[in-house]
């Protein structure tokens, strides 16, 4: 597995989380709506880059909560 795809979810889950944040969802906003499985503090983590989602559905939570933000937003 190369370096890059390592990196991959950690760019996505980093992106998914600028783009609500940046939207006006709060780091506490973005783990209710993940229903608590991480805290506010990861979020941030994921923010920065400095982790990614262990658990795939944790990215899939995100993106399903992206898309509810980008619909609403139109």
């Amino acid at each position: 597995m190369s370096d890059t795809t390592q990196h991959e979810p950690s760019l996505d889950a980093q992106a998914l989380v600028n783009q609500l944040m940046k939207n006006g969802m709060s780091a506490h906003t973005i783990a209710e709506k993940l229903g608590q499985r991480v805290s506010y503090r990861t979020i941030y983590r994921w923010a920065k880059g400095e982790c990614a989602p262990h658990q795939p559905s944790d990215l899939e939570a995100l993106r399903a909560i992206a898309r509810g933000v980008v619909s609403s937003a139109n």
